[in-house]
């Protein structure tokens, strides 16, 4: 079973799901535990993977009865400035919209890559558990837990090729900084989540 951090609401809420595997084994658990009332949220970035998302969500959708809503960019990129940045920004504008609480499938390496490179820059960060409506239930949950969940449970979901691409500076920090992070301190992970526990919720 997967460790869940804080309390899953018993009011109706939403889940923010891309259709990758962190969102669809969010889920796929949510929905095996008949008392947990929610919808699906997902953001259209624009990209050709970003259509092909939509299109597999609103089967999922259609197959299994869960309420989507879909929201897209709403004006141009900036021609300066990240594109991570600008994609992360108008995808919580389109989550702001809602008055309930929104889970997101954020994980413990998302947790590890984030601190791991922010104290890069200075400021160690870690990703808390709630910002506004917003709520991580997953933050204790690594991504290889996540993975034999998926295989386990049969969880379809898609892929994201720009995921693979070191353009951006997260995959750059997972692909080719983690690896030698994780010889130096291989407990990291245990370590992250004794800062998470010593937060709080």
């Amino acid at each position: 079973m997967l460790q869940i951090l804080g309390k899953i609401p018993k009011e109706p809420f939403a889940v923010a799901c891309s259709g990758g595997i962190d969102s669809m084994v969010l889920v796929d658990f949510l929905w095996k535990f008949p008392k947990y009332e929610f919808k699906l949220l997902y953001f259209n970035h624009g990209t050709e993977h970003g259509e092909k998302a939509q299109e597999f969500l609103e089967k999922f959708a259609k197959n299994t009865g869960i309420s989507l809503e879909v929201g897209r960019i709403s004006k141009e990129m900036p021609l300066k400035g990240s594109h991570e940045e600008f994609w992360r920004t108008e995808r919580y504008n389109f989550l702001e919209q809602f008055n309930l609480p929104i889970a997101t499938a954020h994980n413990l390496n998302d947790c590890v890559e984030t601190w791991v490179f922010s104290s890069l820059r200075g400021f160690p960060k870690i990703i808390p558990y709630s910002r506004n409506q917003i709520f991580r239930p997953f933050l204790m949950v690594s991504r290889s837990e996540i993975c034999k969940w998926a295989s386990n449970k049969n969880v379809e979901y898609v892929q994201d090729p720009s995921n693979d691409s070191t353009e951006y500076t997260r995959n750059l920090i997972r692909h080719e900084l983690m690896p030698s992070v994780l010889k130096v301190n291989p407990g990291i992970e245990n370590m992250m989540r004794r800062k998470i526990r010593d937060r709080g919720i």
